[in-house]
């Protein structure tokens, strides 16, 4: 049974509801299979915006979260404000003025695209690259110039990225401290952030390693914790050569050549991009290159703020990972990260549910919507959201494997033989049940002749949930018609990556049609359910809903507030009433106006969400290394589509 929320931080009771309805699937689990309800497993939950390719892939590798965006109107902050691959005057018309005012406030803009775009009208001047995501080069070619000029922040590259750190030429994986310090002992401390803050665990340790720099102080090798990044690094005395190449003994006995990942950079991998070379393959005006490169270090050197933004039209194409990686090495060479008005950031919609986030003290955040106990929901009003017990039966799941003809994608390699690139770790299950709201799921997938007339036919059972009748809605089994917004008799919340705005509304007209909202259709479809089965556990998964079709959902939206640390003390009364400006309306309660990313990890020695800690320029996983993509480098796509 595989369901979809589609877009469903839109409509978090209505739309993401369709993930609570996936939890509750445990139930009919334990029912049908008769097992111990530890063991009832729920149904699959798809992704959206991943599958769709909207958001960066490649930022994950370099600061390890899901993407990074900012509040819009942090852009008029900026002095160097860099749109590349995207088009923020048509496609967010509403919060454009935010950058384009940068023209009164003696910024400058500079758009990256192949085609003289809307963007390209507002800037100072515009960089014309070969369509096929050629900005990879060209974005290595920018790191070239400025590291061979010294256009860099030497103190943050030290202390916030991997540069400094040790890789061995013989496997290109990272030096780990255990392979040349005997009886070494990981030096993670339990009182660290990582462990109190990020909730590190003890496996999760065991996986990762403790790595090395060259101190250039001691004048040898020393080990470096993930722990041990901005501040917290320099109060251990820890000093890090940025350039060291040489020979180590390892505790075997054996000796290895060792050099930093700035060396191996500097002197090795950005020698393909030297500037008339990155001309050649980008098809960009190399005075235009140089002046960019000088432009983003005259800014930084004088404490201005530098923004790259990027958009789909690069997240979508081949080699985007790359890219995206690419296009964050000048902000990890001059520091602009954490402050207000810099950073590298993509718009790719309202995806993020984590803005319902969760903390001990606090409460399971958005997990206690969706992933409330089937086997013990809560059915006391009154109850805090804190108190909300989650047990999450489902399975996160990508419709891609769907999408390859529910095959994984097995390749018969001339050179290394039967290679499964899906993965032992996403290897999906074929679909027998799919339900969906809010999204033209088949008019979004690729192939669609034979998704629909080779793949489909083997589900046993399609629900479409919309506001319209879609071509997803003409080939399904099930047409469930949902209310569209003026039309919702009951209320939703919905939250924002690009303001800071929390909002509860409902509509103000009878429906139309005869239809109904999202949450009374996930809500009425569980009580059918209890009906069917002579079990109301289905209906009591709903219960505030089905005894008080009008105003019961307002409860479990409490429980969602009280449960976050973004919402944590708001009343659905008091926002209704206006208490806090217009009615519906109240700010998130982020750390930072605007909101700042990664505000915690500059300003507070937080480490990244990578394995070393730090913005990462390298990626030694044995895929990446198998694939020559360890280090960021260019790669030809095709040119069109």
């Amino acid at each position: 049974f595989k369901l979809r929320g589609g877009m469903g931080l839109l409509g978090v009771m209505g739309k993401y509801g369709l993930y609570r309805w996936s939890n509750m699937l445990a139930v009919v689990d334990q029912i049908v299979r008769k097992v111990d309800p530890k063991d009832a497993l729920g149904g699959r939950l798809w992704s959206n915006y991943t599958w769709h390719g909207d958001q960066a892939p490649g930022h994950p590798f370099v600061h390890g979260l899901q993407t990074a965006d900012c509040d819009f109107n942090d852009m008029r902050h900026a002095k160097l404000h860099i749109q590349c691959g995207k088009n923020l005057v048509e496609n967010k018309m509403p919060d454009s003025h935010w950058f384009i005012e940068m023209m009164e406030r003696g910024g400058r803009i500079v758009s990256i695209t192949p085609e003289y775009s809307p963007v390209s009208t507002k800037c100072d001047y515009w960089i014309q690259v070969r369509p096929g995501c050629t900005d990879t080069a060209l974005f290595l070619g920018l790191a070239k110039l400025m590291i061979d000029r010294g256009w860099y922040d030497e103190k943050f590259i030290k202390a916030y990225t991997d540069f400094p750190l040790l890789i061995r030429t013989d496997n290109l994986q990272r030096l780990h401290a255990k392979d040349v310090i005997a009886d070494y002992r990981p030096g993670l401390k339990k009182d660290g952030p990582s462990y109190q803050v990020q909730h590190l665990t003890d496996e999760q340790y065991a996986r990762l390693h403790d790595y090395v720099v060259y101190d250039e102080q001691a004048k040898s090798v020393r080990a470096i914790t993930r722990d041990q990044m901005g501040p917290r690094m320099i109060q251990d005395g820890i000093a890090p050569a940025l350039s060291f190449a040489g020979k180590v003994k390892l505790v075997d006995g054996s000796e290895v050549e060792v050099m930093t990942l700035w060396d191996a950079y500097k002197n090795h991998n950005l020698k393909d991009y030297d500037l008339a070379t990155v001309a050649e393959i980008t098809g960009a005006d190399p005075s235009v290159i140089e002046r960019l490169a000088k432009d983003i270090w005259e800014v930084s050197k004088a404490g201005h703020a530098v923004a790259i933004h990027v958009g789909e039209g690069i997240n979508h194409w081949f080699h985007a990972t790359l890219a995206n990686r690419a296009q964050y090495l000048p902000i990890m060479l001059t520091g602009q990260l954490g402050r207000p008005g810099a950073g590298c950031y993509t718009w790719a919609g309202n995806y993020k549910a984590a803005l319902f986030q969760g903390a001990p003290g606090v409460g399971p955040g958005f997990l206690g919507w969706i992933a409330e106990d089937p086997f013990a929901p809560n059915l006391d009003a009154k109850t805090d959201g804190k108190a909300i017990k989650v047990n999450k039966t489902t399975k996160d799941e990508e419709p891609a494997y769907w999408n390859h003809g529910e095959r994984p994608l097995i390749v018969n390699t001339p050179k290394y033989g039967r290679k499964n690139f899906t993965g032992d770790t996403h290897m999906p299950t074929p679909t027998k049940f799919l339900w969906f709201a809010n999204v033209n799921l088949f008019n979004n997938a690729k192939h669609a002749y034979d998704m629909l007339f080779v793949v489909n036919p083997k589900i046993d059972c399609i629900i479409a949930q919309d506001v319209e009748m879609t071509s997803s809605c003409e080939y399904s089994d099930i047409v469930f018609p949902a209310n569209t917004w003026m039309e919702f008799q009951t209320y939703e919340i919905t939250a924002s990556c690009s303001n800071p705005y929390l909002q509860i509304w409902k509509g103000g007209i009878p429906p139309v049609h005869d239809s109904r909202d999202d949450v009374h259709i996930l809500a009425e479809t569980a009580e059918a359910l209890s009906k069917e089965t002579g079990d109301k556990r289905f209906a009591d998964y709903w219960r505030f809903i089905v005894d008080d079709k009008a105003n019961g959902v307002k409860t479990y939206i409490q429980r969602l507030m009280d449960g976050s640390t973004t919402t944590r003390g708001y009343r659905v009364a008091d926002i209704l009433e206006g208490k806090y400006g217009d009615s519906g309306v109240a700010l998130m309660l982020f750390r930072t106006y605007p909101r700042i990313p990664f505000w915690e990890n500059i300003h507070d020695g937080m480490p990244f969400w990578t394995d070393t800690g730090r913005l990462n320029s390298y990626c030694d996983i044995p895929e990446a290394i198998l694939y020559g993509e360890n280090f960021i480098v260019h790669r030809e796509g095709p040119e069109a589509t």
